[in-house]
């Protein structure tokens, strides 16, 4: 699934924001420190406005983080997890869970080698 460009900026602004306070950084310090304007920041944080990659990275090290976490919920993984498949099986009634692991036997079975 491809980004657009709205969940873009609130992602950017929520996480650099909640970078900034976790810092105990006000605003303008933050600003200060990354080289941008106060107004910019204010539009970053609140999604309004994007950020090039080099003002990206200079906010990244002015509030000792990385961009991997700055980036995160766009990365987030959908992939099922063994304990989120666990889960979902105990929910299963005993018909189900037969039902389930005569399916899993099949693919088992039915691979291509």
């Amino acid at each position: 699934m491809l980004i657009d460009e709205e969940n873009l900026k609130q992602v950017l602004g929520q996480n650099i924001k909640s970078a900034r306070l976790k810092a105990n950084y006000t605003q303008d310090t933050a600003s200060e420190l990354s080289n941008i304007s106060l107004n910019f920041l204010r539009d970053v944080e609140g999604s309004r406005s994007s950020v090039s990659l080099i003002n990206f990275v200079n906010l990244c090290k002015a509030l000792n983080t990385t961009p991997n976490l700055i980036l995160r919920d766009l990365f987030a993984s959908n992939q099922i997890t063994d304990d989120n498949l666990i889960n979902q099986i105990s929910l299963l009634n005993d018909y189900e869970k037969n039902a389930l692991y005569l399916l899993i036997q099949y693919f088992l079975t039915h691979r291509d080698k």
